[in-house]
């Protein structure tokens, strides 16, 4: 089942979970999480592909070697909110730790399916690596931009804003769009109608954005569900240019890809957050990998090297040459181009406009 049907399919129990009382996480954010050492086996339902190579190598790997614990990595790409909910309903929550996006978090913690982090834990980890990178539920990760990534030697000429990549006579090519991307691609539609990012939120004009979609879908040969797909389409020259996620653009450059134009300018960034599941099957393991986690900086440059997304801790750009530190959302070069996504609004909005989207991308 599509990625976007399995959130609209997910959005119907939404309410019975709410109502069930799958909230009153306050005792067991009250624990300790440092009592007893970690045994068994961490579950940690990521991305997939890649993106799940890079942190087995760079993290779950060696936090598996260090403490004992076996790690098993379920891929859920996009799908993290309606497979949550079913585990849910089902009394069987596999899963000790998840990184979604920060608005699926949204909606998690509002229907309940989160615990919140055990105060010391909280603490340690605010300590380690800063208030602004830990949240009452989670601590950042994964923190990346979207970009436009264009093939030269297939562009004629390869745009770098939003407004470029609508402009098909001016910049003519086969294009690539994210087919789940509605939180993505309604921001992209305003700026192209002229709206500057930094005005986009907190009320998108949905209705304007969907006329303005109207104009460039005719020219989106594919809409890509997985960031593998994104960049095996720009691999086989299959597109010229595609908005896509910065840290798969990135490795294409450097797996070969040498000439790609990747641009920051009016993109959006956001992060990943690691959350920890109610009901979770082995929280003391996830206790304990999100401690390692926040004091292994070299590990976070690592993860960087590999994928190019950004980590919590700041002093893993520490271990980066200046080049590879440039490129992560996170850099000021990239923050002063780019604007944050707006996640609250995202988890109001995603009934109503997840619907209307996949609607409008069946037509």
């Amino acid at each position: 089942m599509p990625i976007g049907r399995a959130l609209l399919a997910a959005l119907a129990v939404a309410g019975a979970l709410a109502a069930g009382g799958c909230g009153g996480d306050d005792d067991e954010a009250a624990e300790s999480s440092s009592s007893g050492k970690p045994s068994g086996t961490l579950t940690y339902g990521t991305w997939g592909g890649e993106y799940t190579n890079a942190l087995k190598k760079s993290m779950l790997d060696p936090f598996a070697r260090e403490s004992g614990v076996k790690v098993e990595t379920p891929s859920a790409p996009g799908e993290f909110v309606p497979k949550l909910q079913a585990q849910a309903q089902a009394n069987q929550v596999k899963w000790d730790l998840i990184d979604p996006g920060e608005d699926d978090v949204e909606v998690l913690i509002q229907q309940g399916l989160l615990q919140k982090l055990p105060a010391d834990l909280k603490a340690f980890m605010v300590e380690k690596v800063g208030k602004e990178n830990v949240t009452d539920y989670g601590v950042s990760m994964g923190a990346y931009s979207d970009v436009i990534a264009c093939n030269p030697e297939v562009a004629k000429r390869c745009p770098a804003s939003p407004q470029e990549f609508w402009d098909v006579q001016k910049f003519p090519g086969r294009r690539s769009m994210y087919g789940d991307g509605w939180n993505m691609n309604i921001p992209y539609a305003l700026q192209a109608d002229g709206v500057p990012g930094e005005q986009v939120f907190p009320e998108p004009d949905v209705d304007r954005a969907f006329k303005k979609l109207d104009q460039i879908k005719p020219h989106v040969n594919v809409w890509w569900k997985t960031g593998d797909q994104s960049q095996q389409i720009l691999r086989d020259k299959e597109v010229a240019m595609s908005i896509m996620w910065d840290g798969r653009a990135y490795q294409l450059r450097d797996q070969g890809m040498k000439k790609l134009e990747i641009s920051h300018d009016g993109m959006r960034s956001q992060r990943e957050l690691i959350v920890i599941p109610k009901d979770a099957p082995n929280p003391k393991a996830a206790y304990a990998f999100l401690r390692w986690y926040v004091t292994h900086p070299k590990a976070g440059a690592e993860w960087i090297e590999e994928i190019r997304y950004g980590v919590a801790d700041p002093k893993a750009l520490d271990h980066l040459s200046k080049d590879v530190a440039s490129e992560i959302a996170t850099s000021p070069e990239n923050t002063k181009v780019t604007y944050p996504a707006d996640a609250k609004w995202a988890a109001q909005a995603r009934q109503d406009v997840l619907t209307r989207w996949t609607n409008w991308l069946g037509e």
